[in-house]
C-alpha cells in the first residue's frame, strides 16, 4: 500500500514507543514492556507528488510466530465416568444399530449459522452399522450431532452403491471446497457431501472393512484419498494402485507421511511403502500387517511400526529391521504411539487376544494388562493426557470393559463395563464432540456375540476435569498434524515428529487445552495525505502469538488521554494479525500524545499483558 508508512520507521526523534506513565487511559497497573526505536536517521518520505488517497481497506493480515511456552500449568484431573449420551437405535434404518469400527468426528456442518464449517461448529460423529450379526454385509452410514446424539441422517444405499456394514470413515475437506465423507462400499469408495447425497464413486479393490486416509501427497492443496494400495484424485478418480501391500487385507489401513523430508508423502501400506507416484521403494517378506509411524529412537528420523499375525516389528523409513517382538498369545490390533510415562521418548502400544501391552522403543516390555479379545484379537486403542501432565493415558475398549490405564504403570484408572463388541479393528476417540470445551470419549459397542449394549456412546468426566481436546478426529490413522482445526486436509503438514511424536494419540500432549493467548500490538502504519489538513490517518495491527484464540476483545485509542475509537474485534486465532482503522487524529487533538490499549478490560486471558500498550508521542506529520 503506497500511501502508507510505518509510523516507527519515520525517525527516531520523531517518534517514541516507550514504557507507559504511571496512569493513564486504560491503565491497568501492569507495566508494559519498553521498546527502544534503532539509532537511524530520520527516514525521509520521497517526494512524489501528490500522495494517493488513504485507502478505505486495511492492509492484508499476516501470520505471527506462536511462543510455545505460552500456556497455563496442568491440573490433575479425575476419572469419575458419565455418560452423556448413548445412541442404541436408527430411526431412520430400524434395526441398524450395531457398530464395530470405529467412529469419525469432526466438521461437517454449519452449525452456528456463520456460512463456514470451520472450527467453531459442533463436530458430528460419523459410523457405519449394521443390523444382527451381519457384521460382513452391507449396513448404513449414520451421521449424528455430536452434542446430544440426535440421528441427523443415515444412508444405506447412496445411488445404488451400498456401505459396507463395518467399513471404515473418514471426514476431512480435500480441496477447500468443504468437508465430505469417505466410506468404504460394496463396491469400491465412495465421497458423500455433507448431507449424505453422493458426490463421487470409486471403483478401488474392495476391502470388507476398509478404512480410508486422507492426505496430500504431492503438497499442492488437492489432497487425496488413499485406500489400501489405491489412490484417489479429489475428483474420484483413481491416481495410481500399488503391487504390494495393503495394510491387511480386509482393512486397507494405509498411512500417508513425508518419511524423507522431500515435501512429498509416501504411502506406508503395511508391509510396503509406495512412492508419491505409487512405485514401491520397498516391502517386507513379513506378511501384511497395520502401521504407525513415529521418531522411536529420537533421531530426527522416522521409523515405522508394523503389527501383523502375532509380531510387532519396527524398521527405518527405508526398510531396514530394527527389531521383531513376537506376542505370544496372538494376533496384534493397529499400535499407538505416544510418550506414556513423560520420560520424553516414545512408547509403542498393541493390544492382541490377551494382553494390552507398552513396549518401549527397544522392544522390551514395559508393561502388560490381561484383557479379553477372542472375537478378533485385532482391536486398537488410542492414548491421551487427560491430565496434561506430559504422560498419556491408554484408552482401549476390548469385548467386554473400556479401560483407561496410567501410561506408565499400567495402572487401571478407568472400568466402564457397559460396553460390548464382538471385535475388530476399532478403537475409541478422545474428542472434544459437544464443543463444550470438555473432553468426552466415544465408543462404538454391538451386543450381537456378547450381551452388554450397541451404538454409540459419549463418555465425560463428572467433573469436567479431563485436559481439553481437539473437535476432530477424522480418520482410523489419524495423527494430529495430517488434519487441522476446520476439517481441511494441509497441503504441506508438518512432520508430527519430534513433537508430539505420537501416533492415534490425542493432543494435549501438545497443550492444546493448555495454551493461553498473547495479543500485542504491532507497528502501526501512517497514511500521509491527510497531513496538508493537519490530520494524522493510520492503521493498528493487533497479534496473537499465542497458541489459543482469544475470543472477543476491544482494542482503545487514546488521544491526548481522550478516547478516540474503539474496535471490537469478536475473536483473533492464535498465529493470526489483524489490522485496525483507519484511525484519524486532528492535530488540535493530538496533544501529548497517542495511546493504543488492547483488551483493557482484560477479557482474554493471556500468558502476557506486559505488550497490551504502545505509545506514539510525537504527531506523524511533523
Amino acid at each position: 500500500m503506497r500511501s502508507l508508512l510505518p509510523l516507527l520507521l519515520l525517525g527516531c526523534t520523531e517518534y517514541d514507543i516507550s514504557a507507559k506513565p504511571d496512569a493513564g487511559p486504560g491503565d491497568t497497573g501492569t507495566p508494559a514492556a519498553t521498546t527502544t526505536p534503532p539509532d537511524t536517521p530520520p527516514a525521509t518520505l520521497p517526494d512524489t507528488g501528490t500522495p494517493p488517497a488513504c485507502p478505505a481497506e486495511p492492509p492484508p493480515g499476516y501470520d505471527v510466530p506462536i511462543d510455545d511456552a505460552c500456556a497455563q500449568d496442568p491440573v490433575i484431573g479425575s476419572f469419575d465416568p458419565v455418560v452423556e449420551w448413548h445412541w442404541e437405535s436408527n430411526p431412520i434404518h430400524p434395526g441398524y444399530d450395531q457398530v464395530m469400527a470405529a467412529p469419525a468426528s469432526g466438521p461437517l456442518l454449519d452449525t452456528n449459522g456463520d456460512g463456514l464449517v470451520d472450527r467453531d461448529d459442533i463436530p458430528v460423529v460419523l459410523f457405519t452399522a449394521f443390523a444382527g450379526s451381519a457384521y460382513r454385509d452391507p449396513g448404513a452410514l449414520t451421521a449424528l450431532d455430536g452434542a446430544t446424539g440426535e440421528t441427523l441422517w443415515s444412508v444405506r444405499s447412496v445411488d445404488g452403491h451400498l456401505i459396507q456394514g463395518s467399513g471404515g470413515v473418514a471426514l476431512g475437506d480435500l480441496d477447500g471446497t468443504g468437508p465430505r465423507v469417505f466410506v468404504a462400499a460394496a463396491d469400491g469408495l465412495l465421497a458423500l457431501n455433507p448431507d449424505g447425497s453422493l458426490a463421487w464413486h470409486a471403483s478401488t479393490e474392495h476391502a470388507v472393512y476398509g478404512t480410508p486416509s486422507l492426505a496430500d501427497l504431492e503438497g499442492d492443496g488437492q489432497a487425496e484419498v488413499v485406500y489400501g494400495r489405491t489412490v484417489v484424485n479429489a475428483d474420484g478418480s483413481i491416481r495410481w494402485t500399488g503391487s504390494g501391500g495393503v495394510g491387511n487385507s480386509n482393512l486397507f489401513n494405509a498411512v500417508a507421511v513425508d518419511l524423507d523430508g522431500d515435501g512429498l508423502s509416501e504411502v506406508v501400506a503395511g508391509n510396503t511403502v509406495y512412492d508419491t507416484d505409487g512405485t514401491t521403494l520397498w516391502q517386507d517378506a513379513a506378511a501384511d500387517g497395520q502401521a504407525a509411524v513415529a521418531d522411536m529412537d529420537l533421531d530426527s528420523e522416522p521409523e515405522i511400526v508394523l503389527v501383523n499375525r502375532g509380531s510387532v516389528q519396527l524398521h527405518e523409513a527405508d526398510g531396514t529391521l530394527v527389531w521383531t517382538v513376537v506376542l505370544p498369545d496372538g494376533g496384534g490390533g493397529p499400535p499407538t504411539i505416544a510418550d506414556f510415562d513423560g520420560d520424553g521418548a516414545p512408547e509403542i502400544a498393541v493390544a492382541s487376544r490377551e494382553v494390552y501391552r507398552v513396549l518401549e522403543a527397544d522392544g522390551t516390555e514395559r508393561w502388560a494388562n490381561v484383557v479379553q479379545d477372542f472375537s478378533s484379537s485385532v482391536t486398537g486403542s488410542s492414548v491421551f493426557d487427560f491430565e496434561g501432565d506430559g504422560a498419556a493415558e491408554v484408552v482401549y475398549a476390548d469385548e467386554e470393559t473400556l479401560w483407561v490405564y496410567d501410561g506408565a504403570t499400567g495402572t487401571v484408572e478407568l472400568e466402564f463395563t457397559d460396553h460390548s463388541s464382538g471385535t475388530l479393528y476399532e478403537y475409541p476417540l478422545i474428542v472434544d464432540v459437544d464443543g463444550d470445551g470438555a473432553t468426552e470419549i466415544v465408543v462404538s459397542s454391538n451386543d450381537y456375540n456378547i450381551a452388554g449394549s450397541r451404538g454409540i456412546t459419549a463418555i465425560g468426566d463428572a467433573a469436567d476435569s479431563w485436559a481439553p481436546a481437539r473437535r476432530v478426529w477424522n480418520q482410523h490413522s489419524y495423527h494430529i498434524t495430517q488434519i487441522d482445526d476446520d476439517g481441511r486436509v494441509p497441503a504441506r503438514p508438518a512432520p508430527h515428529w519430534p513433537t508430539p511424536n505420537s501416533f492415534r494419540a490425542g493432543n494435549s500432549e501438545t497443550k492444546v487445552g493448555l495454551w493461553l493467548a498473547d495479543l500485542s500490538l504491532g507497528e502501526p502504519e501512517a497514511c500521509l495525505d491527510e497531513c496538508s489538513r493537519d490530520r494524522a490517518v493510520f492503521w493498528v495491527p493487533v497479534e496473537n502469538t499465542g497458541g489459543a484464540d482469544s475470543g472477543p476483545f476491544d482494542v482503545a485509542v487514546y488521544a491526548d488521554a481522550l478516547l478516540v475509537e474503539r474496535f471490537p474485534v469478536a475473536d483473533l486465532r492464535a498465529g493470526d494479525a489483524t489490522w485496525l482503522g483507519p484511525v484519524t487524529v486532528e492535530r488540535a487533538a493530538w496533544g501529548s500524545g497517542l495511546a493504543i490499549v488492547v483488551d483493557e478490560d482484560r477479557r482474554v486471558v493471556q500468558c502476557d499483558v506486559t505488550n497490551d500498550r504502545t505509545q506514539v508521542l510525537a504527531f506523524p506529520c511533523d
